[in-house]
């Protein structure tokens, strides 16, 4: 995605306060994109703009709940108001719980929905004509193997993430025609990652994609 220079366009990345969302950040900022990025945390999000403005990148935030669908419409019309388009976007945030489905209570399961795969499809519906504007664009949609192969106690992670799969293959189609391109990357984190250590996935090392793996240029 960052391998040729991204002068000019403008990328907008959510839960890019730590891991793959923050390597997202750097790594197109280093090629030149200006970089707008969300999550709940302010002051890590404080944090990855003095490390990219320190790199003579140019960057901004806007604190947002993914979970509350009017705030992602909220943010896109921020974005576009500080830098009038909008070139990538990656759908980067997400979490699990992990427990068998008789112990996971109705706030983590609804949790996961709204931040695995509801947040990503209305990110993408309050970013498209944006994206329309400026194609050829891309929409990157974080998924994760748990989309292709379930496993005990991730019945409504799974489940989340294989929506997601579904919903970047058919956007795919749809958008083709228009000069979007949708990919779905599927990957575990590392066990440096919040979220690792939150969720402890099941796969083997050999098939987790480091951070540094997913954003490299």
């Amino acid at each position: 995605m960052a391998a040729q220079s991204l002068e000019g366009k403008v990328a907008l990345i959510t839960g890019a306060s730590s891991g793959l969302g923050r390597a997202f950040a750097v790594e197109l900022a280093g090629a030149g994109a200006k970089v707008f990025w969300s999550a709940r945390r302010e002051e890590l999000l404080h944090e990855v703009v003095e490390e990219i403005s320190r790199a003579g990148g140019e960057a901004a935030y806007h604190v947002a709940d993914v979970r509350i669908a009017p705030s992602l419409f909220d943010l896109v019309d921020v974005l576009l108001s500080r830098f009038k388009r909008l070139d990538i976007l990656i759908n980067n945030a997400g979490l699990g719980y992990r427990a068998p489905l008789l112990e996971l209570k109705r706030s983590e399961i609804q949790e996961m929905l709204e931040t695995d795969l509801h947040a990503a499809i209305y990110l993408c519906q309050a970013a498209l004509n944006a994206l329309l504007k400026s194609a050829p664009s891309d929409i990157v949609n974080i998924s994760s193997f748990a989309g292709l192969e379930g496993f005990a106690e991730g019945t409504v992670y799974c489940a989340a993430k294989s929506g997601l799969v579904g919903f970047t293959r058919a956007l795919a189609h749809e958008l083709k025609p228009a000069n979007i391109r949708a990919t779905a990357i599927l990957r575990e984190a590392r066990s440096t990652t919040a979220f690792f250590e939150r969720f402890r996935p099941t796969l083997e090392p050999a098939r987790r994609l480091a951070v540094e793996d997913a954003s490299a240029r």
